[in-house]
């Protein structure tokens, strides 16, 4: 058994793989394996992966059988690994050489803690490195708190988790860009106390980032939603931890409606618009109301409307152009 297994789901990212990999290999602490799950890459990256693992035994490689996105990637790879402690890895990220030393520090002697975060630091296309701005400042909580904080991505996404929880829960493929989330936080609900670590995760801002691109994931990624709504009701969690992910499924319906009505003529196809408007109705009419607040509910631009849907999309124009006149938008 390796004390830490990092995964990384492998697609078409030759460029960067290598650093991606190598940074595992080169940590602090030496007892890790790289899992790499190829999820049926076109260019060379595969073949790489095969040489990384007859250079150091601990690159193991899987070949996913067809393409199905990054979390079943993950999963085939979390199945397949051995460590005491789970993280993953973006193919196109890596790790600063102590951050899974510094971050298994924080496990020792703490039974409460199922999760520790790793410090992520963005890197722009021009090598500029820097902290995001927002994030919740915080060395230790308890794991509800860091759910709540983690709905508006004020809290890092990227951690260690002990093996048995990872194990209970997979990762979400309600949605191949953002089901991520719902994985994250599950985890965090499930564990009783949450430390950040200072150990450093760099994360690269690239154009064709399925998740800064100019393209359907932001509508996709609301079956996400309806997916975590699901998952919590099932879970049997509290009507505080349900409500919470209620109100902020409410202003994401909203907010896709703003980036449609920004960018929907210039960058989406007709067929393009049709279905993200089907997609935001689907999360609008599953939604539970009850448990978004009143005070929410009562303003103009997030009034439901529910007994028309043409006369609350009517409402969201208006909303938006009222904005953009203002300059408010």
């Amino acid at each position: 058994m390796a004390k830490v297994s990092v995964i990384v789901a492998v697609y078409n990212m030759e460029e960067h793989l290598r650093q991606c990999v190598e940074s595992v290999l080169a940590q602090t602490l030496t007892d890790v394996e790289v899992v790499c799950v190829d999820d049926v890459s076109t260019d060379g990256s595969l073949q790489l992966l095969r040489t990384m693992a007859q250079e150091d035994s601990r690159v193991k490689v899987l070949e996913q059988p067809e393409n199905g996105g990054a979390q079943l990637a993950r999963n085939a790879g979390i199945l397949a690994s051995s460590g005491e402690f789970i993280t993953v890895l973006d193919d196109d990220d890596w790790l600063a050489p102590d951050a899974l030393e510094l971050a298994v520090k924080e496990f020792e002697g703490r039974d409460d803690v199922e999760c520790v975060l790793l410090k992520e630091m963005r890197v722009c296309p021009d090598g500029r490195i820097f902290y995001p701005e927002g994030r919740w400042p915080f060395r230790e909580a308890r794991g509800e708190e860091v759910y709540y904080h983690s709905m508006p991505w004020h809290v890092s996404g990227r951690y260690l988790v002990r093996r048995p929880l990872q194990l209970r829960i997979l990762y979400d493929n309600a949605d191949r860009v953002y089901g991520e989330d719902n994985t994250a936080l599950l985890h965090f609900l499930e564990s009783p106390y949450i430390i950040q670590s200072e150990g450093i995760y760099y994360y690269r801002l690239l154009d064709e980032s399925l998740s800064h691109a100019m393209n359907m994931a932001i509508f996709e990624g609301l079956k996400s939603h309806v997916a975590m709504s699901g998952h919590l009701l099932k879970g049997g969690y509290s009507l505080s931890v349900r409500s919470a992910h209620e109100h902020f499924r409410w202003l994401m319906i909203v907010n896709a409606i703003r980036h449609l009505y920004l960018y929907g003529r210039k960058h989406y196809t007709a067929a393009q618009r049709r279905e993200a408007w089907q997609l935001i109705r689907d999360d609008y009419d599953s939604v539970d109301l009850s448990l978004v607040p009143d005070e929410q509910l009562r303003k103009f631009g997030y009034m439901p409307l529910r007994s028309s849907w043409t006369l609350f999309r009517l409402q969201e124009w208006a909303y938006f152009t009222l904005k953009w006149l203002t300059r408010r938008i």
